[in-house]
C-alpha cells in the first residue's frame, strides 16, 4: 500500500495493560496515523478478532497489517505437517481479505531449528502467494533469526504479492550486515517493525534507547518506500505510563520521519545536479 507521504503508526500492543479499546483511543490521541493487530488465540480472551477492524477504523486510524502467529511455523518446512500450516496461513489471508487489511505479516521460522528453505515450504508458500493474490492481499515475510531462509524464499518467489517486513531490532541482533536485508530488498519492502535494543536481547525499545545507529538507518532507508513508519515497541522497564510512552514514541518516530524526508530531498537534489552535469553543452532547452 502506498500512501500520500510517509505516515507513522504503532502496533496495537505496546506493553501497557489496558483494554484494546483504550489502547486504540490512546494511539489515536497520541497522533499516530495507523495501527496493526495480532491474530493469535491469546488475543481472543479480550475481544473477538471480528470486532477489532471496525474499532480501529471508527477511531480514525488506518489498519496497516495483521500479524500471523508463528508458534508452529517450523512445520511449514516439514514433509508431513506443511499442508496443515499452509491451511492455517490461508485462514489468516481470508481474514485479512474479509476485513480489508492489505498486508499479512508472517515469520518463516522460529528459533534456529530450520537451517534452510526446502521444497515442502517453498511449494506451500507458492500456493499461499496465489491464494493471497486471489484475495488481493500481500504477504510480508519478517526477518528473524534465519535470514538465509528469508533470502532464499524472496529470491525463489519473485512475486509482487510477497515482500519484506523489516524489523530493526531483529536486524540488530541477527543481521550479518546492518540494514543489509532492507537495502537488498528495498523495492519489496512492504512494512516495518521499528524498535531498538542493546544488541544482546530482543527488547523492542523506543528508538534511541538502545544501540541501533538511527543515523545510518535514515541514511540507508529506501527512497522507494511509500508505506508507514510503524513502531513495534515495549517499555524499557517493568512499568510504564501508557500515555507518556506513546507521547515519547510519537515524538521519536516523527523525528525519524523528518530525517528521512530531509535525506530524500538532498538525495533528489544531488541526482538533479548529476543529471545537469551529464548533459552536453547546449542540451538544456533544445527542441523547445
Amino acid at each position: 500500500m502506498v500512501y500520500n507521504g510517509i505516515m507513522v503508526g504503532i502496533f496495537s500492543w505496546y506493553g501497557v495493560p489496558q483494554t484494546f479499546i483504550q489502547r486504540i483511543k490512546s494511539i489515536k490521541n497520541a497522533g499516530f496515523d495507523s495501527t496493526s493487530i495480532w491474530l493469535g488465540e491469546d488475543n481472543r480472551r479480550e475481544m473477538g478478532l471480528e470486532d477489532k477492524p471496525s474499532i480501529i477504523r471508527d477511531c480514525g486510524l488506518i489498519l496497516e497489517y495483521a500479524h500471523a502467529p508463528y508458534g508452529n511455523i517450523n512445520s511449514l518446512w516439514d514433509k508431513f505437517r506443511s499442508r496443515e500450516m499452509e491451511q492455517e496461513i490461508e485462514r489468516h489471508i481470508d481474514y485479512c481479505s474479509k476485513n480489508e487489511i492489505p498486508i499479512l505479516v508472517i515469520h518463516l521460522t522460529k528459533g534456529y531449528r530450520i537451517k534452510e528453505a526446502n521444497e515442502y515450504g517453498l511449494i506451500a508458500l507458492r500456493r499461499l502467494i496465489e491464494h493471497a493474490k486471489d484475495k488481493k492481499i500481500r504477504i510480508a515475510a519478517e526477518n528473524t533469526k534465519q535470514n538465509n531462509v528469508l533470502e532464499k524464499v524472496l529470491n525463489e518467489i519473485q512475486d509482487p504479492a510477497l515482500g519484506l517486513c523489516f524489523d530493526t531490532s531483529h536486524d540488530n541482533l541477527y543481521g550479518d550486515l546492518k540494514f543489509g536485508i532492507m537495502e537488498k530488498y528495498r523495492e519489496r519492502l512492504l512494512c516495518l517493525h521499528i524498535s531498538d535494543n542493546d544488541g544482546h536481547v530482543d527488547d523492542h525499545w523506543i528508538p534511541h534507547q538502545g544501540k541501533i545507529d538511527w543515523e545510518a538507518f535514515t541514511h540507508r532507508f529506501p527512497r522507494e518506500y511509500g508505506g508507514i513508519l510503524n513502531l513495534e515497541i515495549l517499555p524499557k522497564g517493568k512499568t510504564a505510563d501508557g500515555d507518556a510512552l506513546l507521547a515519547e514514541a510519537y515524538k521519536v518516530i516523527k523525528e525519524i520521519e523528518i530525517d528521512i524526508h530531509a535525506k530524500r530531498s538532498r538525495s533528489l537534489e544531488n541526482d538533479v545536479k548529476r543529471m545537469d552535469h551529464a548533459l552536453p553543452p547546449g542540451a538544456v532547452g533544445e527542441g523547445q
